[in-house]
């Protein structure tokens, strides 16, 4: 019978696969019936699951060198079969078969003595497993007899000192009623509180508007006030008015013209409010022998505004113009201050500072205007008067001249709302202020 034959007719070991598993199988009932049958804790339920991690492991283990064991056991077959076939085919070399199949003989009992040696091992950690966790239930046994030593004892106190504990009790469950009492005044202090804050702070606000609306009051009848003093400072009742003789065209007589300061201001009239300051806090009058008047408005320009009686043209003295002139820019300079500054830089602005045709510039320079002042200081009726400008022109002219002012205002600031009364235009800015009048 060839080795072959006889390692394949070696009796099995009793102890197979299947009989292993079904000892870690009842290892685990045990552990898991104890765990059951015991009311463990967390800590011991803890060491219970540890024991029963620690036994699948070993379980593993085992499974997994038993597998290597065999699969070294197939390989060891198959080269002994292979062996064999080697054998019978080279038969001079018999001797020296023979000779290896003892060896591997040897080597396979070796490696089966390597694996009951290694089946022993875990056999040696399962029964070591098994003293730990026999162990660790001694100490549950003993912890479960402290706590029934423990509850014991407890009892005893209870049946001993019952009243002594109601008391307590009772105190405490006092002491967490008038805690909550309290609390529940507390509360209600805090709302009422919260309702004279809110009150309070209505009160204040209501307090607070009233005293910005009295100090928007103050501001104006302060400014008001200040208007009036400068107006008063300027005005103080002793004007001097000045007389101007005019000579009549017969040689009958002289006329005599006197000059009137007025502290209001008029609207505009004749249809000429596109050149004058319709509602200036102020005005002036001419004033003659033969009880008649003349009122004059500023002009835009400083220059007067008022229409001439048909008794004075041919004889009217342009002095009169001149101081009324006079007059009227001291004025514009407190009240208005912008725009005394673009009157001042219109009168020095030559008229090739106008956009206007040439021919219609020659016809003001010989007519005697030379600066942007004085063609914007001129009515329309007196430029077309000017031999050669017709309306359309006088139209272009005056529309240069607003182009002008527009410019000025772009460059140095708006001028002051002249439409307004002082009070008002110190508040407000003017409405539009690309549009110079």
């Amino acid at each position: 019978m060839s080795v072959l034959a006889k390692f394949q007719q070696l009796p099995e070991c009793p102890v197979n696969d299947e009989t292993l598993h079904m000892a870690f199988v009842g290892a685990y009932n045990q552990l898991a019936l104890m765990g059951k049958r015991l009311k463990l804790d967390d800590l011991d339920q803890r060491v219970l699951d540890n024991c029963i991690a620690a036994l699948e492991q070993i379980q593993t283990d085992v499974a997994v060198r038993l597998n290597h064991e065999v699969d070294g056991y197939n390989a060891l077959t198959e080269a002994l079969e292979t062996m064999q076939e080697q054998l019978s085919e080279l038969s001079p070399l018999k001797g020296e078969i023979a000779r290896i199949r003892q060896e591997a003989q040897e080597k396979v009992e070796e490696a089966e003595r390597a694996a009951d040696m290694r089946a022993m091992q875990a056999e040696g950690k399962v029964i070591q497993a098994e003293n730990a966790h026999n162990a660790l239930v001694a100490d549950f046994t003993t912890a479960q007899l402290a706590l029934t030593n423990m509850t014991r004892e407890f009892t005893t106190y209870r049946r001993k000192y019952p009243e002594r504990m109601a008391l307590e009790v009772q105190n405490k469950d006092n002491e967490i009623s008038q805690m909550r009492a309290d609390r529940k005044k507390e509360s209600a202090i805090k709302q009422e509180l919260q309702l004279k804050l809110n009150t309070a702070d209505k009160e204040v606000g209501k307090e607070r508007r009233l005293r910005a609306d009295a100090s928007a009051e103050l501001f104006k009848t302060t400014a008001l006030y200040n208007n009036l003093k400068e107006r008063v400072e300027f005005h103080d009742g002793r004007e001097d008015v000045q007389q101007y003789l005019l000579q009549t065209k017969d040689g009958s007589g002289d006329i005599g013209c006197y000059i009137y300061n007025f502290h209001f201001g008029l609207s505009v009239f004749h249809g000429v409010k596109d050149v004058s300051i319709e509602t200036a806090n102020f005005h002036f009058q001419i004033r003659t022998a033969m009880m008649l008047a003349m009122d004059v408005v500023p002009g835009i320009w400083g220059n007067p505004v008022f229409q001439l009686l048909p008794q004075l043209v041919g004889i009217w003295d342009t002095a009169i113009n001149d101081d009324l002139h006079a007059r009227i820019m001291a004025r514009i300079q407190m009240d208005y201050p912008k725009l005394h500054q673009r009157i001042l830089d219109g009168k020095a602005a030559p008229l090739s500072e106008l956009v206007i045709p040439a021919k219609a510039a020659n016809l003001l320079q010989k007519a005697g205007y030379e600066t942007v002042a004085d063609v914007g200081g001129e009515l329309q009726c007196e430029l077309l008067k000017i031999k050669g400008l017709g309306e359309q022109t006088v139209t272009d002219i005056k529309a240069a001249v607003n182009s002008w002012c527009i410019a000025w205002s772009r460059a140095h600031g708006d001028i002051e709302n002249i439409k307004s009364n002082r009070v008002v235009r110190r508040k407000y800015q003017p409405e539009n202020s690309d549009k110079a009048v």
